[in-house]
């Protein structure tokens, strides 16, 4: 059995008529004739009655005809992804970012996308790692940076780098402007500027680390975006714990400090729905910002921040 005589098959269940049915697939009727005698043979049983009118299909031609259409079906459509593999990625590709994250990576991921594949339309949605996480899986966003852990229940994730968390202080902080390191330990009774989303990220890392060195996190506000953060830490509120790429201007500029915390490293993945397969756009995406990172922390431009 192969397509060809299922091609012919379908015709005649179809048009229930030898001529019209060769007719339709532009082949002679001795051929498709044939064709359906074989398949006959092969399947040991007959599938049509000829009459005056044309040829009536058998009660196993109907059982054979659904099948046969869902397999010519399957049959173009896999044609149709491998030829589409083929031509450069097109299409939408949404991706999550932190809000941090996408302070730092919207303008080099948006340039290096249209560069490499103009034909994608990329939209950068912000969210934090637990609504990111809904988000893979309910399709709202096909590729994600995320932090371990994961739920690989349903995602599939590519281990980016390790990265470590620092305290970042004013330039001219006294307490802290003779340290290349704290401790955790360090902290106790520091006014703190808690960043990020409860049980989440780099508070929920901070906040299990000070409870194992059995300290109390003296914090003075809680806030979400790294941003809001710097502008307390700026006017003196107090300091706060977070990655030095997330402030790198203001470290530049000599503003801000990035002082290591001893042994708090959060690791950073890319994650995309494995219960769905990739667009070729989607890959090509993924593949852009692997690099894009990758790049950055080989040149020293993503601080405190290593490979995985």
């Amino acid at each position: 059995m192969d397509l060809r005589q299922l091609r012919y098959f379908v015709a005649l269940a179809t048009q229930q008529h030898y001529g019209k049915a060769a007719g339709v697939l532009h082949v002679t009727q001795p051929a498709l004739s044939r064709q359906i005698q074989l398949l006959e043979e092969e399947l040991g049983v007959r599938l049509f009655e000829r009459h005056a009118r044309g040829a009536a299909p058998t009660e196993e031609a109907r059982m054979l005809l659904e099948r046969a259409v869902f397999l010519l079906r399957y049959a173009e459509q896999m044609k149709t992804d491998l030829l589409a593999r083929q031509r450069e990625p097109r299409g939408p590709v949404a991706v999550g970012l932190s809000p941090g994250l996408a302070q730092q990576l919207s303008v080099l991921l948006t340039k290096a996308v249209l560069e490499r594949f103009p034909e994608v339309r990329l939209r950068i949605i912000e969210g934090f790692a637990p609504s990111l996480q809904q988000m893979l899986t309910s399709g709202e966003v096909d590729v994600a940076l995320l932090i371990e852990p994961v739920e690989r229940t349903n995602l599939q994730s590519i281990s980016l780098m390790k990265e470590q968390v620092c305290l970042v202080a004013r330039h001219d902080d006294a307490r802290f402007s003779m340290l290349g390191k704290v401790r955790v330990r360090d902290l106790d009774g520091v006014p703190l500027v808690m960043t990020g989303r409860i049980k989440s990220g780099v508070r929920l890392e901070l906040e299990v680390a000070a409870a194992r060195a059995k300290i109390e996190l003296n914090q003075v506000v809680e806030v979400e975006t790294a941003e809001v953060a710097r502008r307390l830490v700026m006017d003196g509120v107090g300091v706060t714990a977070h990655f030095a790429a997330a402030v790198q201007e203001d470290l530049d500029a000599g503003r801000l400090r990035a002082i290591p915390i001893d042994g708090l490293f959060l690791h950073r993945v890319i994650a995309r729905a494995s219960d769905r397969p990739a667009s070729r756009a989607t890959e090509g995406v993924m593949q852009v910002l692997r690099e894009a990172v990758q790049a950055h922390v080989r040149e020293g431009r993503w601080p405190n921040a290593t490979l995985a």
